[in-house]
C-alpha cells in the first residue's frame, strides 16, 4: 500500500530576464538611444550577465565583445539589492543590425536562438564564415580522455545535484582538463553562460583556443551545434543522443560529435578520424 508524507524538496528556480537593447550614435551625443525589448528569456536567476553576452555572441549579433559599450541589470528589483529580472545592452554604432527586425524576428520565439531567426540556410551562410581556422594545430581527442572528463563532469554539478531539474555543461581543453562548468534550467541558456563567460578564450584567436570542447547533459539539438560552432568549437560530448539536423550541421562544421556517453560505450556520430583510440 502507497503511504504518502509532506517534506520539502528543493526545486530550480526559473524566472523570466527582459533583455533590452540600444545601439550608440554616431554622433558624440548618446542621449538619443532608445532602448527596445529585444527577447524574454526563461532561465534559472544568476549568471546573466554572462547569459546575454552568449547569446549576443552565438546568435551572431555581435562579432566580438569589443562592440559591447555596456551590459548591466536596469530597472527595479523585486527585493532590496537584488538583481532586477533585465538587462540592458549598449551596443556600438559600428554595429551594424537591423534593431527593429531583429527584435521582430526574436518576438516570434524567445525560447531558442534558432527559432527566432529568419531560415536554417542564413544560419549555416553565417556559420561558414566561422570555418577558417578552427581546427588548425588541433590534435586528434583521446578516447581515454573521455572517460576521464564524463566522470569529472558528473561530479560537479551543483544544482543538480540539489534538486536534478537543471541541464549542465561544461568546457574543456584536449588534456582532460574542465575549464569551467555552468548550470541552468535550459541546455541553451546554460551553454550561452558559458560561452559568455569565456569570450575571451573562445573569440580571440590564439594558441589557447585550439582543441576546445563541449560536454552536454542531455541530448544535442540543432541550436547547440550552432552555438558550438559559433564560438569555435572543436568536439561535443553528450549523455544524450543528437537530432540528424545537429549531426548534419556538426559534419558540415567539421565537429566531433559523440553522444550516448556511459561507462566504456559510446556513439561517434561525426568526426571519428579526430579521436585518438590508442
Amino acid at each position: 500500500m502507497w503511504q504518502s508524507d509532506s517534506v520539502q524538496d528543493c526545486v530550480i528556480a526559473e524566472e523570466p530576464l527582459e533583455v533590452w537593447l540600444q545601439i550608440q550614435t554616431a554622433s558624440a551625443n548618446n542621449n538619443s538611444m532608445k532602448a527596445q525589448p529585444l527577447l524574454t528569456l526563461m532561465r534559472t536567476p544568476g549568471d546573466d550577465i554572462n547569459l546575454v553576452t552568449g547569446w549576443l555572441l552565438t546568435s551572431g549579433t555581435i562579432d566580438s565583445l569589443s562592440q559591447i559599450k555596456a551590459i548591466h541589470h536596469s530597472g527595479l528589483a523585486r527585493v532590496k539589492q537584488g538583481s532586477s529580472n533585465r538587462v540592458l545592452v549598449t551596443l556600438g554604432a559600428d554595429v551594424k543590425i537591423d534593431l527593429p527586425a531583429l527584435i521582430r524576428q526574436e518576438y516570434a520565439s524567445s525560447a531558442c536562438g534558432v527559432c527566432g531567426q529568419q531560415s536554417i540556410e542564413n544560419i549555416l551562410l553565417r556559420l561558414e564564415q566561422k570555418q577558417q581556422i578552427k581546427n588548425q594545430g588541433c590534435l586528434p581527442l583521446k578516447v581515454a580522455d573521455i572517460a576521464v572528463l564524463m566522470d569529472k563532469f558528473s561530479q560537479a554539478l551543483p544544482l543538480f545535484k540539489q534538486t536534478g531539474g537543471n541541464h549542465g555543461v561544461a568546457l574543456f581543453k584536449q588534456n582532460a582538463e574542465i575549464v569551467d562548468i555552468r548550470e541552468d534550467v535550459g541546455r541553451h541558456n546554460a551553454l550561452d553562460k558559458l560561452i559568455g563567460a569565456n569570450a575571451e578564450l573562445l573569440f580571440t584567436n590564439s594558441e589557447q583556443q585550439k582543441g576546445l570542447g563541449l560536454i552536454l547533459s542531455g541530448r544535442v539539438g540543432f541550436e547547440m551545434i550552432q552555438k558550438a560552432v559559433m564560438a569555435n568549437i572543436n568536439y561535443v560530448l553528450a549523455l544524450g543522443a543528437p537530432s540528424s539536423l545537429a549531426i548534419e550541421l556538426a559534419k558540415e562544421a567539421d565537429i566531433v560529435l559523440v553522444g550516448f556517453i556511459k561507462a566504456q560505450r559510446f556513439n561517434v556520430y561525426c568526426g571519428e578520424q579526430k579521436l585518438a583510440f590508442s
